[in-house]
C-alpha cells in the first residue's frame, strides 16, 4: 500500500495578450490561445467558485451572457462540464463547436461595449507539496479535515486532466490502495457543478466518515 501524499496547487495568471469583442473573435481566440488559458477559463473557473458563486460554471458560459447578452449560448456553453473531458484539448473542442454552431445564427461581428470584452488570461500552475501523508482510511479523513481548496482544486479536479482520467486522485487511491471500490465510486460522483470546493471538501468528509462508522461496527 502506498501512502497518499497531499499537494496542493498555486498559481500565476498573466495575460494572453488575446481579447474577444464579437463571436467570431471569442471563436477564433479559443482555437489559437494555449492550452493554459483554455484551462484557466474551464478548469480554474471551479476554484474560484468557492469565492463567488455563479449561475455559469465556466468563463465562456459567463461573458455570453452577463456581456454578450446570449443567454442560448451560454446556456449551451455551461453544458458543457470539464469533467466529461479527459484533456484539455478535449474541452477545446468541445468549446469550439458549440460557439461554431452560433456563429451561423447570430451577427458574428455584433460588438459588446468597450470595456466588456473578452480578456484571455493563462494560469501558470504550481503543484506543491503538503506535509500531510496518510496510511489509512482513518489518517486520510484527518488529514482531508486540514486542507483548503488549492488542495481539492489539485487533487479533484486538476490531476484529472494531468493524467488523463476520470477519477481524482482520491477516488484511485482509496480504491486501488484500500480497496474500497464503493467509496472511491461515491467520492467520484461528487460533481464540482453542484458542489463548490468547500462543499465538495464537506460531502467527501461525510461519506469517509459514514464509511468509518461502519468499519467499526462491524
Amino acid at each position: 500500500m502506498t501512502p497518499f501524499r497531499f499537494y496542493t496547487e498555486s498559481g500565476i495568471v498573466r495575460f494572453s495578450g488575446r481579447t474577444a469583442n464579437n463571436l467570431k473573435g471569442l471563436l477564433e481566440s479559443v482555437r489559437e490561445v494555449s492550452g493554459s488559458s483554455i484551462f484557466y477559463h474551464m478548469y480554474h473557473s471551479l476554484l474560484r467558485r468557492h469565492i463567488t458563486t455563479a449561475d455559469y460554471m465556466n468563463d465562456f458560459a459567463r461573458w455570453s451572457w452577463f456581456n454578450l447578452a446570449d443567454q442560448e449560448l451560454a446556456e449551451q456553453l455551461a453544458i458543457v462540464d470539464p469533467m466529461e473531458c479527459l484533456s484539455v484539448r478535449e474541452a477545446r473542442d468541445r468549446i469550439t463547436d458549440t460557439i461554431e454552431s452560433f456563429v451561423g445564427k447570430r451577427s458574428p461581428t455584433r460588438k459588446v461595449p468597450e470595456g466588456k470584452e473578452f480578456f484571455f488570461l493563462e494560469l501558470q500552475s504550481f503543484v506543491l507539496p503538503m506535509n500531510l501523508v496518510s496510511r489509512n482510511l482513518q489518517e486520510f479523513y484527518d488529514c482531508l479535515k486540514e486542507v483548503g481548496p488549492g488542495s481539492i482544486f489539485y487533487h479533484f479536479i486538476e490531476s484529472r486532466i494531468r493524467m488523463g482520467r476520470k477519477s481524482s486522485d482520491f477516488s484511485c487511491w482509496l480504491r486501488d490502495d484500500l480497496g474500497e471500490s464503493e467509496l472511491a465510486a461515491q467520492v467520484d460522483s461528487l460533481s464540482p457543478y453542484v458542489y463548490n470546493l468547500w462543499d465538495l471538501k464537506g460531502e467527501g468528509l461525510k461519506l469517509i466518515a459514514q464509511r468509518i462508522a461502519k468499519i467499526r461496527e462491524s
